[in-house]
């Protein structure tokens, strides 16, 4: 029987989060870049956010979590969770590790920041956030332009008339209104709720909104509309490879007990569903891998360098209302509300 694994109930000095990782694609490729165990086992909840307020319900002072999801933030408390309240310090690359280019964080950034911060918390254990495989996808040429940073807005994570995530489609319908006829857009509407409260993303909604010339719902979505069903998974396959590569010259300079998981799953495609979404036990949703890695525990030092020094300047500085909608912006370029 496939266990249920609460990350924190579990020994570990480094926990390495790959978001939106399907066990089964990892399974078939992490042999290409990293030596360990690897087992199959069960997350707690098929979305980041579920996932982060049924994990961490305590307090932790001996983590810090190095986060490029913006779920995942020092600044306010997002849909119930707040991540200041539960570590000992949360360090927002997200923020000023974000490549507006990309639409996203590299997994080169999320290195770096690492080595410019693990060793001023000798004492503590880390918990390392990398975006990918999550879209946007970094490879195959289909980087989707105009998917901008998310924002912060009085804690709240509002949809964007460009990017907006399935749950966002009103916002999509309502501009669209006096074009489309006030009955077609209730019904598409319609669609769209329905689609959100069974998990069947995707389908209709995404293909009418292609029909009727409506931007795309979502990075995922941009690279279905690009290369079509078999592309897309291909892109996910480049985007877990990037991160793979990048994850095993980390842990090169890593010591004690690595775990290297993910929070939850993605669907692509299959049965016409895609992305994920809360409150779902599809295997493809919640079979995450978790992979064992054991060195011994020592400390490397890094050499302080100009961009550490940078780093830490960054992840120390104040937020205002101007970040605050940053952080809302760099959320919806994930495809998120």
């Amino acid at each position: 029987m496939i266990r249920k694994v609460s990350v924190m109930e579990e020994n570990w000095d480094y926990l390495i989060i790959l978001d939106a990782c399907r066990y089964d694609y990892f399974s078939k490729l992490y042999g290409d870049y990293l030596c360990g165990r690897l087992e199959k086992v069960i997350s707690l909840a098929s979305c980041t956010l579920e996932w982060c307020k049924r994990s961490f319900q305590e307090r932790y002072d001996d983590v810090v979590y190095i986060s490029g999801n913006p779920f995942i933030n020092s600044m306010i408390e997002t849909e119930g969770f707040n991540a200041k309240d539960h570590f000992y310090r949360v360090i927002d690359l997200w923020n000023w590790g974000w490549n507006e280019e990309l639409g996203t964080v590299h997994p080169e950034k999320v290195n770096k920041a690492v080595q410019s911060f693990k060793d001023d918390y000798l004492d503590k254990r880390f918990i390392i956030h990398y975006l990918q495989p999550h879209a946007p996808y970094l490879g195959c040429n289909l980087l989707t332009p105009g998917f901008p940073k998310p924002q912060i807005n009085r804690g709240r994570f509002l949809t964007n008339i460009q990017n907006s995530g399935t749950r966002g489609a009103n916002t999509y319908l309502k501009t669209a209104a006096r074009a489309l006829g006030t009955s077609l857009v209730k019904i598409l509407a319609i669609f769209a709720k329905a689609e959100d409260k069974i998990g069947f993303l995707g389908k209709p909604s995404w293909k009418i909104r292609e029909l009727l010339n409506l931007p795309p719902a979502s990075p995922m979505d941009a690279a279905r509309r690009k290369v079509g069903e078999s592309g897309l998974r291909q892109a996910y396959v480049e985007n877990l490879r990037l991160v793979l590569k990048y994850v095993a010259r980390l842990v090169e300079d890593l010591s004690g007990v690595i775990i290297i998981t993910a929070d939850h799953g993605e669907l692509l495609g299959e049965g016409g569903r895609y992305s994920h979404s809360p409150e779902r036990s599809d295997p493809l949703l919640v079979e995450v891998p978790w992979f064992k890695i054991e060195k011994d525990k020592k400390k490397k030092r890094y050499e302080v360098t100009e961009e550490n020094k940078t780093n830490k300047e960054l992840s120390e500085q104040t937020y205002g209302a101007e970040e605050e909608e940053e952080f809302k912006k760099r959320l919806r370029s994930l495809g998120y509300l």
